[in-house]
């Protein structure tokens, strides 16, 4: 099985877990999932959702549009959103301190899944590559045509012509060319 192959796999079984959980979870007890930094709680019959970052000490909160469904994917010491709904207009993930961070959509999405990993979560939406930096808790995009390699800190596009890292560390994306 290839890497792109194993991580795709465990993006969907960490969202077919947490979307079994935020289903099945009965209305009179919190739902919760955590990772290594932040605990990630949904408010009951809302779409308010609070998260506690353990670096921090402190809960934070976030409030999703009605007509969107969200299911928290987390991973490593972030967490992003798997996001569907009529018109999806910004991207949302919490960072290691538990900040709630946005990125705005050039135009509306239907659905839009995260892959995660570590300190990196990105999401491939209109030939778009969004990722996100939970260490700097910030977003860049670039155009990509292909869904990128994800390590603990870096997010990987390669092309016959480039090659495109993200940096947890940065939060950017850096593009090499590789032919003339």
């Amino acid at each position: 099985m290839s890497v792109r192959s194993l991580m795709y796999a465990s993006t969907l079984g960490y969202l077919t877990v947490a979307g079994g959980l935020l289903a099945g979870q009965e209305t009179d007890k919190p739902f919760y999932v955590m990772n290594h930094t932040l605990v990630v709680a949904k408010v009951t019959e809302t779409t308010r959702f609070l998260a506690y970052s353990r670096t921090v000490g402190e809960w934070n909160e976030f409030t999703f549009p009605e007509g969107v469904s969200t299911v928290p994917v987390v991973e490593g010491n972030i967490c992003a959103f798997l996001l569907e709904g009529e018109a999806i207009t910004e991207l949302v993930a919490i960072d290691v301190k538990g900040n709630w961070c946005r990125s705005k959509l050039p135009a509306t999405a239907r659905k839009c899944v995260p892959i995660v990993q570590d300190n990196v979560a990105v999401y491939m939406v209109d030939g778009r590559a969004h990722a996100f930096s939970g260490q700097v808790g910030t977003w860049d995009s670039i155009a990509a045509s292909r869904t990128p390699y994800l390590g603990s800190d870096t997010a990987m596009i390669v092309t016959p012509d480039s090659i495109a890292i993200f940096s947890a560390a940065t939060g950017k994306w850096a593009v090499a060319k590789t032919t003339k």
